[in-house]
Formats: C-alpha cells, sequence, structure tokens
C-alpha cells in the first residue's frame, strides 16, 4: 500500500479516489466508525483520519499515529441546542468504545455560535457541511467521507493532490496566519517528508 499512496500523485482524480476509497477501508476501526455515523444527520467523518494516516503510512508509521481526535460533522439545523450535539458525542462515543482516539463530534449548523469567541474570528453561518470543510485550514486537509448505499463517497473541494505529494499550504478563506502556521509546524515535525509552504 505505501508504494500505491507514493504513486497516488501521478494518478488521475478518478484513480486517486479508487485509491482512498480502497486504502481508507484499512484504517483501523473505520468500517465501523462509517456505519455509526450513518445514525446522525448527513454526517460525515473528515480530516485527520484520512489525510494524517496517508502520510503515516508513507513515514512508515502505524495507523493513528499521531491522530489526536476523529472529526465527524453533521448537519442539522432543526436543533442548534449544545444538549443535542452532546448527545449525539455521547451516543457515539458510546457505540464506538473500543476506540483509543477520541470523536470530535460537530453540528456544523451551529458552529458560528461559538467560532468567534473560541477562535476571535467572526463567523458567518455556515449553509452546509461542503461549505465548511471549504473553509478549513490546510488546503490539504480539506476532506470528508461517508458511506452512501455502499459505495464512499467524498467531499473533497481541493482534490487528494496535497495529500499524495506531501505538500502543506494554507487555506486562507477563515483562518488567520497564527493558526496555519502552529499547525504547519507541528505537522512538519511529525511528519519530516512533508513540504510546507509559507503563508
Amino acid at each position: 500500500m505505501k508504494k500505491k499512496l507514493l504513486n497516488g500523485q501521478h494518478l488521475s482524480l478518478d484513480e486517486q479516489i479508487a485509491l482512498l476509497s480502497e486504502f481508507v477501508m484499512t484504517i483501523d476501526g473505520m468500517p465501523q466508525i462509517l456505519e455509526k455515523i450513518n445514525h446522525l444527520p448527513n454526517a460525515w467523518v473528515g480530516a485527520g483520519i484520512i489525510f494524517q494516516n496517508v502520510w503515516n503510512v508513507i513515514h512508515g508509521y502505524d495507523f493513528n499515529t499521531f491522530i489526536k481526535d476523529i472529526d465527524v460533522l453533521y448537519w442539522d439545523e432543526n436543533d442548534l441546542s449544545w444538549q443535542s450535539e452532546n448527545s449525539y458525542i455521547q451516543a457515539l462515543t458510546e457505540s464506538l468504545s473500543e476506540m483509543n482516539i477520541p470523536f470530535d463530534v460537530k453540528n456544523i449548523a451551529r458552529v458560528h455560535l461559538w467560532y468567534e469567541e473560541r477562535f476571535g474570528i467572526p463567523k458567518a453561518r455556515y449553509h452546509s457541511v461542503q461549505e465548511s470543510i471549504s473553509t478549513w485550514p490546510v488546503i490539504g486537509a480539506c476532506m470528508a467521507m461517508r458511506m452512501n448505499k455502499g459505495q464512499l463517497e467524498f467531499i473533497a473541494p481541493f482534490g487528494f493532490q496535497d495529500m499524495f505529494s506531501l505538500r502543506v499550504r494554507p487555506n486562507k478563506i477563515l483562518v488567520n496566519q497564527t493558526i496555519y502556521e502552529g499547525k504547519a509546524i507541528k505537522w512538519k515535525e511529525q511528519w519530516p517528508k512533508l513540504s510546507v509552504e509559507n503563508w
């Protein structure tokens, strides 16, 4: 698989999707995660659990090395309460208690209610999970997936090229230089083969 992933940057988009679909199902616990998130409204699993595991294999590391949490995004504009979001967090955590990595579960429809207080950046209401993913701090990290009628379905507004080519570039739609550089510096220490672009 390492050889296939190293060659990923030279593949067409359709071939990259096929390779990634094959790869992610070999990640520890991923089939179970994809099944369980279907109990949440319009839910996706994304970010590090995908692209950082590609980097892990290319670096010769074990699955889930340096992955601090598993991002699960869902969309429920009918209930924007923290109580509702927290009930989904608890239910998913309990149903996947064998996972050694915590889940970071967010209702994207309510991000605007807390984002500025947490990050110091005003945030208008998102219109979809897809829109939110397009604003994440690093171009190659903007991705998520779910199982839909037995087939993996991906959101990847900027494609997969950066992930396969180990390139880290800033996405300036929402975040500032400090947030981007904080991630980029840490990632370069953890995955030294990465090529990091300046802000």
